[in-house]
């Protein structure tokens, strides 16, 4: 512990090191049409870590959502953007606080996530359990998405993209504040979910010190009935999966000069719910077999986090210091008496100290170290008559890697090559009651990408990059069972490695009213980790099997109409992937996993379409509207099931006066019931769509 205080007191000691002043900027473009002119706001991101860069130049597979654009879109959390993300998709969701995200075909249910999540500045890392961060989009500014590896700056965990989620600064001048309520009405639902959530920033010391304090609270009704015993249409208890979720965020900014910024920040979240995410059947939803017992699922998770920057004239130093504790997990009843139970209480330190070039030369750089300090433990149970199993284990890791990029502007910017590497080394060790078995991994990866940028509307860019996902750990349990399927295993598996091929387009027209992007990827994985169904029933296990490709095609259209205040868009995927060499014996073992067939989990395409119009119809009285329509391709999964395509529907539609603003929201209005996910229970169990939902959403804010 001394060395992590010793590490963010060095954070503070940089960040008060000098006094240069350095502005910060947005960039903003002048659109003109023949027929109109007007001011278009910039997009901007910061996904490199070498500042802030119009969205539009950079060349990578990257999307940006405002926190305004997506509150019109009634996306509150992960589980609603991934819908607007080209190759992405819910995966599997085990509880409302543990959910798995798909991108590309980067697929994970174990192990460290093949995806990288960042809270601001700071990684998000359950040491070999890849869940999603349950955080809601109460205050945020805006999320970025990389898609493909991103293996040099983020490393590991980014083997398939990288999810940046940026809440909002305090204000440093003026208060801000905002305040919102809804309330909804879900199809077989036990009475009515509500929620209210706010934000309110104020300037201690005038532009030098203020504080931001947002959170909220939501309380879902259930709509899934128990039954005691199996299903017989006479339910024991109606509405029995409702949840609630809480967070509170306390940030404080501090620019004791200029060019230096401190920002602190503490950050909780509970996502808390009766049974859990998969049910006996979607259509409708139930439980059975509970015994009268109560299931849950939990989620406890908080991030304190501090981070430093200092600007000179011609770079910036960056500390990013983090501590996340969290316990989550699952009770599942079981009849006549038993019940599984799994519990994860992770911790991670994580430190990053980064310096970027900020001139307006040709040459660009960033390098940069990291460190990690973390753990997994597990407490698993599982309990029947005649049968009690208990694999609770612990996974170990210290890892720490070095990284940098570097690129140069040739002809006046308008050809840019740039090469990146990272190499990363970890001890990661498992244990348990009676094992303790160490490992150690070292792994390089590395960018190349030629980007060519003839003008402000067009960016086209060849990329080739690596990525890594760290070996997964298991129980000794877990080895026997996948023994006994004639499945050859170990406690600690390879590292999964994967490598991407892309070329990309980006163009806008001279008046901003069309943007189009396409992108064409061949991502190869090498030493693919995935589930395998083992020997003793409910215990499976992970193996790495062999190599896969994925091929596919990502796509964007967005559209300003010539009728005012009327844009369309259009995103979606196409990807096929398939094994390209199975391990023999796991092929006997596994009919599903062999040379030729479909990688298990993924989708071979989804599409978003959608609708906003905004107009003003009378004298400070806005409306507007969103409408949409998502599709999911099928998916092979590794039980056998196939979980077929699904659409979703949602609508939003309100009107707002100067701070005020009412919305009806829609969700789900076809009412599509899935599942998603395909449990073992037969074609109809596992986890789908919330039923059809509707609401209300009345908000308040001077932001």
């Amino acid at each position: 512990m001394s060395l992590h205080c010793s590490v963010a007191v060095g954070a503070l000691a940089i960040a008060m090191a000098a006094g240069v002043s350095v502005a910060q900027a947005q960039e903003q473009a002048e659109s003109a049409g023949a027929s109109r002119a007007q001011s278009v706001d910039e997009v901007v991101v910061t996904a490199q870590k070498s500042g802030v860069q119009a969205l539009q130049s950079v060349p990578l597979p990257i999307q940006a959502f405002s926190g305004e654009e997506m509150k019109e879109r009634n996306i509150n959390n992960i589980g609603d953007l991934v819908s607007s993300i080209p190759g992405a998709s819910e995966g599997f969701r085990q509880s409302v606080g543990s959910r798995f995200y798909n991108l590309r075909g980067a697929v994970t249910q174990n192990g460290d996530s093949p995806l990288g999540y960042y809270l601001d500045d700071v990684p998000f890392i359950v040491t070999n359990f890849g869940i999603a961060p349950p955080v809601r989009f109460v205050d945020m500014e805006r999320v970025e998405v990389l898609r493909g590896p991103q293996g040099t700056l983020y490393g590991q965990g980014s083997a398939g993209g990288v999810f940046i989620f940026h809440t909002r600064d305090p204000n440093l001048s003026e208060m801000e504040y905002a305040v919102e309520g809804e309330t909804s009405s879900t199809k077989g639902a036990e009475g009515l979910s509500y929620g209210a959530n706010g934000a309110l920033s104020l300037p201690l010391i005038k532009d030098r010190l203020a504080v931001r304090v947002s959170g909220g609270f939501s309380r879902e009704a259930g709509w899934a009935d128990a039954y005691y015993g199996p299903f017989d249409g006479t339910p024991d208890e109606k509405g029995v999966n409702d949840a609630k979720n809480d967070d509170l965020r306390v940030v404080a900014l501090f620019r004791p000069v200029d060019n230096v910024e401190i920002r602190g920040q503490y950050w909780k979240f509970r996502p808390r719910q009766n049974f859990s995410g998969f049910t006996a059947a979607v259509d409708p939803p139930y439980y059975q077999n509970t015994a009268g017992q109560q299931g849950f699922s939990n989620g406890d998770f908080t991030l304190w986090s501090l981070a430093a920057t200092v600007n000179f004239e011609t770079f910036s130093i960056t500390s990013a210091t983090s501590h996340l504790e969290g316990e989550f997990g699952i009770n599942l009843p079981q009849s006549p008496s038993g019940f599984f139970s799994s519990q994860f209480m992770p911790k991670m330190f994580a430190q990053e100290v980064r310096v970027n070039s900020t001139t307006d030369g040709p040459l660009h750089w960033v390098v940069g170290a990291s460190y990690q300090d973390g753990q997994g433990p597990q407490v698993n149970a599982l309990v029947r008559p005649g049968v009690n199993i208990n694999a609770d284990n612990n996974t170990i890791t210290e890892n720490y890697a070095f990284f940098g990029e570097i690129s140069y502007d040739l002809f006046d910017g308008k050809l840019v090559p740039l090469v990146g590497a990272r190499t990363y080394h970890d001890d990661r060790s498992f244990e348990d009651g009676t094992t303790f078995v160490p490992t150690k991994e070292d792994v390089n990866t590395w960018r190349l990408n030629l980007a060519y940028l003839p003008s402000d509307d067009l960016t086209m860019f060849l990329s080739a990059a690596t990525g890594f996902r760290p070996g997964i750990v298991q129980s000794r349990v877990q080895v026997e069972s996948l023994g006994l399927a004639g499945v050859p295993a170990s406690v600690a598996l390879n590292p999964e490695s994967t490598k991407n091929y892309e070329f990309g387009v980006k163009w806008r027209s001279y008046d901003r009213t069309w943007t189009v992007g396409l992108n064409l990827y061949q991502l190869e994985y090498t030493d693919l980790q995935t589930s395998v169904t083992g020997g003793i029933e409910g215990v499976n296990g992970f193996a790495n099997f062999g190599d896969a490709t994925s091929k596919g095609v990502d796509f964007e259209v967005h559209w300003r109409t010539p009728i005012d205040g009327l844009n369309l868009g259009f995103v979606g995927n196409l990807n096929d992937s398939e094994y390209d060499t199975v391990n023999a014996v796991v092929a006997a073992a596994q009919p599903l996993l062999r040379p030729g067939s479909r990688l298990l989990n993924t989708l071979d395409k989804n599409y978003r379409f959608d609708v906003n119009y905004s107009r003003d119809f009378a004298q400070g009285f806005e409306g507007f509207g969103n409408l949409s329509l998502s599709h999911s391709g099928d998916r092979l999964q590794t039980n056998g099931f196939t979980a077929r395509p699904y659409d979703l529907v949602n609508t939003t539609i309100g009107v707002r006066r100067d701070s005020w603003e009412l919305a009806l929201v829609g969700n789900n209005l076809l009412d599509e019931r899935g599942p998603t996910f395909v449990g073992t229970n037969g074609p109809l169990s596992g986890s789908g769509p919330t039923p059809r939902t509707v609401g209300l959403r009345l908000r308040v804010t001077s932001q």
